[in-house]
């Protein structure tokens, strides 16, 4: 499985996007919105607990391996303990499933803003503990073993010094 992940300001652009997809289905997260107006709105609630944040916007994208077979409902179980392994425990998130490429993806758009504190989840080394919980979770569900950027950048280097 592998994990794209950007932050931005404003979540009514990016959930136009996840919502306009052509087979886009919302199949997951914490939240009661049902399309892109509803659910800006209430991400705007998070966004009044901490007005001095700048980028308060997570998406995230999952995308499984070739062979990987998974229905709507493992999709935002998998979402769901990402979400919450990567610090997201309290926080507003919403998971879309797309089918506009080969890959079978998921997309989760969420607000960095913690709902019990106001404050934001910290993003040192989030590259590396979302290939850890990638890892494990592929692990866990019996998923393809993809290989981590570490992995795959030591194969590279030994494959250019021979």
């Amino acid at each position: 499985m592998i994990g794209k992940q950007t932050k931005g300001r404003g979540f009514r652009k990016l959930l136009d996007y996840l919502e306009s997809r052509e087979d886009a289905k919302l199949i997951g997260g914490n939240m009661s919105g049902r399309n892109a107006r509803e659910l800006a709105r209430e991400f705007k609630l998070s966004r009044q607990l901490n007005s001095d944040a700048d980028r308060v916007v997570y998406h995230v994208s999952l995308s499984a391996a070739k062979g990987d077979k998974l229905d709507d409902e493992k999709w935002s179980e998998i979402g769901d303990r990402y979400m919450k392994e990567m610090g997201f425990d309290a926080n507003q998130f919403v998971i879309f499933r797309h089918h506009n490429t080969d890959d079978d993806h998921i997309h989760i758009a969420a607000s960095r803003i913690r709902m019990d504190t106001g404050l934001v989840v910290h993003d040192s080394w989030d590259y590396l503990r979302s290939e850890k919980v990638l890892r494990q979770i592929e692990q866990d569900y019996e998923l393809v073993q993809v290989q981590g950027s570490r992995e795959k950048l030591q194969r590279e280097q030994c494959d250019f010094v021979r």
